[in-house]
């Protein structure tokens, strides 16, 4: 039997010390309101580092330095329960002003024990403490 899942890349921006942390809007149908460091679909044709790119800048207006992938995931998403699989990014903010697009309606610069205790997520949680260790010694 063959399974169809959901790709799905998820990033965490660091700078000076800082992780990038998004809260999702409301009406979004995974997790309204909740914190994330970001997070999106890989499309027909794309290769995960294309998709990391696009959606951090989708979502953030941001453009990165993607440094090493640090995590994969598995969950289930939304009310229908997609299956999906994912690989974490760890990403240095490189250029741009911050915005937020239409997929979160906060985004604030925070510590890596802040940005750990916002997420609800332990693979989430750790994939944040490796980027603020990697980052710590990376010049």
């Amino acid at each position: 039997m063959s399974a169809k899942f959901v790709v799905a890349v998820a990033f965490v921006i660091e700078r000076n010390g800082e992780i990038l942390m998004l809260r999702r809007s409301p009406d979004k149908d995974h997790a309204p309101g909740a914190w994330e460091t970001g997070s999106g679909r890989v499309e027909y044709g794309e290769g995960a580092e294309g998709a990391v790119r696009r959606e951090v800048l989708e979502e953030t207006g941001l453009q990165v330095e993607i440094k090493a992938p640090v995590a994969t995931f598995h969950f289930y998403r939304g009310a229908d329960r997609e299956e999906a699989i994912g690989m974490t990014f760890w990403c240095r903010y490189v250029a741009g002003e911050l915005v937020t697009s239409a997929e979160h309606d906060l985004a604030r610069w925070v510590s890596p024990a802040e940005a750990g205790s916002l997420v609800g997520s332990p693979g989430e949680s750790a994939a944040i403490e490796l980027v603020a260790k990697l980052a710590q010694r990376a010049p």
